[in-house]
């Protein structure tokens, strides 16, 4: 079609109208505002933390709504639609009975937050795509750096979680000792043949997307040399230091340690301090993967352990954890600005150097992405409206609540509790004194999958020593000790009939 010099485009359909654009903010209001009323009533009316529903009935029940219309749909119609299909056989992260992962129930500010960031759609890679965005985040990366007493020469990037920031942070540490130890760019010549003897060491509970990360930069999981942890769950510090000097006698070349703060299924912090000295000694980089204990930083009472995170050459943090943001939201801090020339590349039509000079700040050198979300403005506004003080608090209560559970359990001959929580995770099991490990494994899987399937509760499921244990993850700061109380007795309700089955069977 050949539009006339004074020919516009018409909207001919009540569709058309939901291109966002000064001729339908009356329908983005009405529309927003409808969405918000279904969700605020489904929260009201929520009293499970699931449904129940079978994984084959949900996947029947989307089959026989089209995932796309020719002519397009009344919104309300799709909406209604989706309430029954989707959002009412989601898991309720809101519901103080959804304990399984660290899957947090979001701040009010960071939704509003999530809006406003969503309908300015800016990108955060070039300036002139996000004017305002790209200083917000800046400002905000600064006062983490503040917070996490890094030095003055930090910097940082939003991430979409722990997996990105591992990675970069594996990649800084490749690319820094390859740089400096090798005298080669492997931003311009790839690997050197000396990358097959790069090792890094790392917790034999760290997080997967270490090996993940080694196997994606070229290094290979065999790169990855896993420590093994003390009765707390963290790592050794001294096998540490014997695996890396054991390494180097057999030719093979440390470039870095990656130390946890925060285990996923413990919530155990390794010795910073330590790691961080060995890694200096050793003149390696120090990464420290915070994603889920970098919250304590805002706790008066549990901040002291992650004491020595300062140290990190290099930090990973997730907000959609113990910040309690939307996913995806992270970090990736590094004490050492210029650090960043190992992700940075230019394009002329993007990112031209030159525009640093008149104040134009690109962020896409800073990052893996290109396109990428403004998801600082969320945090920015929970901070703001919600105060550290009271999110520190909210912490605490979860660790409270662990507290409470695990002294409620620990004594009781039924349940084994292996390692005593340390912050708001605990893993424990079913025993009853029975000592055939495939039948305890066995009753842990079926009260995991029996509480979920009837709505009573969400919890997770790990393994210790190859064994079947649950495990619970309180980030919801309104559970009250009586739900605990309660949650205990459905466990043992369910564990004890399991054993009058196995015994009468």
């Amino acid at each position: 079609m050949v539009l006339m010099k004074d020919q516009t485009l018409q909207h001919t359909t009540e569709q058309t109208l939901l291109h966002l654009d000064p001729s339908s903010l009356e329908r983005f209001e009405i529309d927003l505002q409808q969405t918000v009323a279904e969700m605020a009533d489904l929260l009201k009316k929520t009293d499970k933390p699931y449904s129940g529903s079978r994984p084959e009935d949900i996947k029947h029940a989307l089959a026989a709504s089209p995932p796309a219309s020719l002519d397009g749909e009344p919104f309300a119609d799709v909406l209604e639609d989706i309430k029954e299909k989707v959002v009412q056989q989601s898991v309720m992260v809101q519901h103080p009975y959804c304990m399984a992962h660290l899957q947090c129930p979001p701040m009010i500010p960071a939704l509003a937050g999530e809006i406003i960031l969503n309908t300015l759609n800016q990108s955060m890679d070039s300036w002139d795509q996000s004017p305002a965005a790209t200083f917000t985040e800046e400002r905000l990366i600064s006062w983490l750096g503040e917070l996490f007493q890094f030095s003055p020469e930090m910097d940082g990037v939003f991430t979409s979680g722990g997996t990105q920031s591992n990675y970069m942070g594996l990649l800084m540490a490749r690319n820094q000792y390859a740089n400096n130890k090798l005298d080669h760019d492997i931003k311009q010549e790839g690997l050197p043949p000396e990358a097959s003897r790069f090792r890094i060491f790392t917790s034999e509970r760290a997080h997967f997307t270490v090996k993940q990360a080694a196997s994606q930069l070229g290094l290979g999981e065999k790169s990855v040399v896993s420590i093994p942890v003390n009765e707390k769950q963290e790592m050794d510090a001294a096998a540490c230091s014997l695996a890396v000097s054991q390494a180097r006698e057999n030719g093979l070349l440390p470039i870095a340690i990656f130390a946890t703060a925060g285990t996923t299924d413990y919530g155990s912090v390794d010795p910073l301090y330590e790691l961080a000295a060995l890694a200096k000694q050793e003149d390696i980089w120090f990464h420290v993967d915070a994603a889920y204990g970098a919250g304590l930083i805002l706790s008066d009472k549990h901040a002291d352990q992650i004491k020595g995170v300062e140290t990190a050459d290099s930090l990973t943090i997730d907000f959609h954890k113990l910040f309690y943001q939307p996913v995806s939201c992270g970090a990736f801090l590094i004490n050492e600005g210029n650090n960043f020339q190992y992700t940075s590349h230019y394009a002329d039509y993007l990112n031209p150097p030159e525009d640093e000079e008149s104040g134009m700040v690109h962020l896409a050198g800073k990052s893996v992405q290109t396109s990428r979300r403004f998801d600082a403005l969320k945090l920015w506004m929970t901070l703001r409206c919600t105060g550290t003080k009271a999110m520190g608090g909210m912490i605490d209560q979860t660790i409270e609540a662990v507290q409470f559970l695990y002294e409620k359990i620990q004594p009781l001959e039924e349940f084994e509790v292996p390692v005593i929580p340390q912050s708001n995770a605990i893993v424990f099991r079913y025993l009853n004194n029975d000592t055939d490990p495939v039948v305890v494994d066995e009753w842990n899987r079926r009260i995991k999958e029996e509480l979920f399937f009837d709505g009573t509760a969400v919890l997770a499921k790990t393994r210790l020593n190859g064994r079947q244990y649950l495990k619970v993850t309180l980030l919801n700061p309104s559970i009250s000790e009586d739900q605990i109380v309660t949650l205990i007795r459905s466990i043992l309700t369910i564990g004890r009939r399991l054993k009058e089955e196995e015994t009468h069977g």
